[in-house]
């Protein structure tokens, strides 16, 4: 089948205006608690969602040159979720809204109005910061994760969760074997950086990897031949293993290459067929005493750090020197390995080390050293196992669950603003069009929820459409954290820039065989 080409000019925002509205239209009533859904039907799965990224992220339309749309606003819009975990529906609606107000001027300048809504994005930038609350108590972190997620027993068991383990605390979310959604602690650490390709990912719903039972090959190297990983692989394969997490100082050219070309899920163009071997490869984090953290993380995992300084060659690597662990998570910016396979007793007596040190060090910044790398031995990681009677009830409800946590963990960083789209209606900007964009996500929650009109109530009070109260917002619990509405007017002001300053189109499509 051939390809053919399209140029759109003089129609670009007609085409634009109409590939928007399609989409929004169907994502917007999935917003707030009204529990409206969207089925997608797609290979290789089915589910039933409410979720708005995962929306986005399957939704298609037919005509090539509104499907082209379609793509630049996923894009974007997924970013909005990768930041802040939350906030793409709103941001979508708010994009819907921009265009809308631009579509009813006779004329305009895509540049100007790039220009005028940026400039409102600083008025809404110093509104959320100088309005936003902390949050500091089990209640507070319950009513931020109800506002996700309306599900009292998970939102009761995530407060619950962090007011133990404290804002920094891991928390991860695995499938339950029964219809129940418990919690579980176990050891685990996190790095503060995720694997070094997109080609690594397994999951591009939610744009991470998950490996079962991973070995770990850690080294200070820098990694740039095929050699440098071949061998360990080879090593591993004849032994039937084939799930690799090279953490080193970075994996790069050929060495990343060799490790994209043998995963089971990318086509070699060689062979012309796929891989057998899954590895990721992760970039040790950046800090001061990098070294000293992987000789750390190394001894949790039981695995042989390879060490430069010390002139030890990769070459001479067994699967005896890899560490091991029950799981681990990848994301683009953080791995999280779940209960580390270390000899216990080793760890132990490094913990008791570490804690005689801490004691009796006297130097301020040496103590807060020494502090970091007991975290890394000593945090417990908590697992929420969702249960559903379904595959794909399991699967919505997991979406959910990751967005009350992506929530929680924004609003300990940025604090909270009043909830329902409020926050942002409230917000007078230098931007007429953004004035009147800000408004759309509170409009279309009642909407949804089928109230009629304009709310009357004081500044500083909402009213909790779920329970009917009305009050201080943080009361009556109607909050979202001021990071994901700054990350959602980011996105929707980025995208409308880049729609609106198009003057034109070029489409590739197929075409059918006469």
């Amino acid at each position: 089948m051939s390809t053919q080409h399209t140029i759109i000019k003089d129609k670009t925002f007609e085409v634009i205006e109409s590939a928007v509205n399609q989409m929004v239209d169907l994502i917007k009533p999935t917003y707030g608690p009204a529990s409206n859904k969207v089925i997608i039907d797609k290979i290789p799965y089915r589910m039933v969602v409410d979720d708005g990224v995962q929306i986005a992220r399957d939704f298609q339309l037919e005509d090539p040159a509104e499907n082209a749309v379609v793509k630049v606003v996923r894009e974007t819009a997924v970013t909005t979720n990768d930041r802040a975990g939350d906030g793409t529906t709103s941001s979508l609606i708010m994009l819907q809204a921009i265009i809308r107000e631009v579509g009813r001027k006779s004329s305009f300048n895509g540049r100007k109005i790039e220009i005028e809504l940026k400039k409102g994005l600083e008025d809404v930038r110093k509104y959320l910061k100088n309005e936003a609350t902390q949050i500091e108590t089990k209640e507070d972190i319950k009513k931020v994760a109800l506002v996700s997620f309306d599900h009292e027993e998970i939102a009761t068991m995530i407060s619950e969760i962090y007011h133990k383990l404290g804002k920094e605390g891991i928390i991860t979310i695995d499938q339950s074997p029964t219809m129940k959604t418990t919690v579980e602690t176990t050891d685990g650490t996190r790095l503060a950086s995720g694997y070094l390709s997109p080609y690594m990912v397994t999951n591009p719903q939610r744009m991470e990897t998950e490996i079962q039972k991973p070995h770990f090959l850690i080294t200070d190297y820098r990694l740039t031949e095929a050699d440098d990983v071949l061998g360990i692989m080879n090593k591993m394969a004849k032994e039937g293993k084939n799930n690799l997490i090279v953490i080193a100082e970075n994996i790069e050219q050929h060495a990343l290459a060799t490790m994209v070309v043998n995963l089971p899920h990318v086509v070699n163009p060689e062979t012309g067929k796929p891989g057998k071997f899954m590895s990721i490869a992760v970039a040790a984090p950046k800090m001061d005493n990098q070294k000293q953290f992987l000789e750390d993380l190394a001894l949790i995992t039981g695995a042989k750090m390879f060490s430069q300084e010390k002139g030890e060659r990769l070459e001479t690597a067994e699967v005896s020197h890899l560490g091991k662990a029950n799981k681990v998570i990848v994301r683009r910016d953080e791995t999280v390995i779940v209960d580390p396979k270390g000899n216990k007793s080793v760890v132990g007596t490094a913990v008791s080390a570490l804690r005689e040190a801490i004691k009796n060090e006297n130097d301020k910044k040496k103590k807060t050293e020494l502090q970091k790398r007991l975290a890394v031995f000593t945090n417990t990681l908590a697992v929420i196992k969702v249960g559903a009677a379904t595959a794909n009830e399991q699967k919505a409800l997991k979406y959910k669950v990751e967005d009350a946590l992506h929530s929680v963990k924004s609003a300990f960083k940025s604090g909270v603003v009043c909830g329902a789209g409020l926050a942002l209606a409230n917000i007078k900007t230098s931007s007429p069009i953004l004035n009147e964009a800000l408004k759309y996500p509170a409009r279309q929650l009642r909407e949804n929820m089928g109230l009629d009109g304009e709310l009357n109530i004081k500044p500083g009070e909402a009213l909790n459409v779920v329970t009917g109260k009305i009050g201080p917002f943080l009361d009556v619990g109607v909050v979202d954290p001021a990071d994901v509405l700054l990350a959602g007017v980011e996105s929707a002001i980025s995208i409308a820039s880049l729609l609106l300053t198009s003057s034109g189109m070029i489409v590739e499509s197929a075409k059918e065989p006469k």
